[in-house]
Parts: C-alpha cells; sequence; structure tokens
C-alpha cells in the first residue's frame, strides 16, 4: 500500500472512531513519535514501545521515578524473601 493510500485509510478509520480514550492514546503516539530525536529509534520502535517511552518520560517529568540505588535496595530486599 502506498503512502497516500495508507494515509487516507487511516484518516477515514480515525474519523469514523467514536471512543475518546483511543483517539487520546492514538495522539499521544503520534506526538511521542514525532518527537523522537534519534531517528532510528522511530525506524525500530512500535507504535505501542513510543507509546510506553512517552509515558516513561511523563513519569520522570512528574517525579514518578527510583533512583539506581532505591532500585537495587528493593531488589535485595526481593530476592531475601
Amino acid at each position: 500500500m502506498d503512502k497516500q493510500l495508507l494515509k487516507k485509510k487511516l484518516h477515514e478509520q480515525i474519523d469514523a472512531m467514536d471512543d475518546e480514550h483511543a483517539l487520546q492514546m492514538l495522539h499521544e503516539a503520534a506526538v511521542e513519535y514525532g518527537k523522537a530525536e534519534d531517528e532510528d529509534v522511530q525506524d525500530t520502535l512500535t507504535p505501542e514501545q513510543l507509546k510506553r517511552l512517552g509515558n516513561s518520560k511523563q513519569q520522570h517529568r512528574e517525579g514518578k521515578t527510583f533512583s539506581h540505588e532505591e532500585v537495587q535496595q528493593k531488589v535485595k530486599e526481593w530476592l531475601s524473601r
């Protein structure tokens, strides 16, 4: 399928969508795909992986992450059980 036909079909599918959550997820994936700085990343990651990467970046911006040391401590605790 050529690029123009693919775009047309994608636009038709989007126009037919009524699920706001699905549309939001599609939008977020498209935005994150466009933000990818490394062109090789865009060529190798699936839309789902790009979405997850975007979610991870958002969690980092919101301070919802753990330091390397915190993770190491948690792993030690888990393994000692």
